[in-house]
């Protein structure tokens, strides 16, 4: 059911993305002019505006305190849905390519890319960013679910 909550948690988790993706992009393209991200961009913000909508905004109603932990909790959660999306994807080109002996072989490189993907976004900006938008993220879903019933 269409909530306004769901609704700011689906947009601000978005943007919050948006946001993430625009300044690990940037990070890298400091380091190598020449990168291709592709649809980064795109992937990252639907994904979390599908989990905002989903997870954000389907479990307001709670004190203030409870909102921040799962502001927090959906962040986490997006940024897991995010790194898996987009370490199948590179191991799914990998194995086109013949870079995987079997299925084994590729579900472990794709494990070991999203653990690389997550070792890239360990930057103390791009943590910050992301704890701050999940404590600000929770609070605003609740708000809005008291404010627009």
């Amino acid at each position: 059911m269409p909530t306004a909550a769901r609704l700011v948690s689906a947009i601000l988790l978005a943007a919050l993305a948006f946001l993430v993706t625009t300044m690990y992009m940037n990070a890298l393209l400091a380091e190598d002019p020449d990168e291709n991200f592709g649809r980064l961009m795109e992937v990252n913000v639907v994904i979390s505006a599908l989990v905002g909508w989903v997870l954000l905004g389907g479990r307001v109603g709670n004190q203030y305190s409870v909102a921040i932990g799962l502001g927090l909790t959906s962040v986490a959660a997006a940024l897991f849905w995010c790194l898996f999306a987009h370490s199948i994807w590179e191991m799914l080109d990998m194995s086109l390519d013949r870079r995987f002996d079997g299925p084994m072989e590729a579900l472990i490189g794709a494990i070991e890319l999203g653990i690389e993907y997550a070792a890239e976004l360990a930057r103390p900006s791009i943590i910050v960013t992301l704890v701050v938008g999940g404590i600000v993220l929770g609070p605003a879903a609740e708000f809005a679910s008291r404010r627009w019933r």
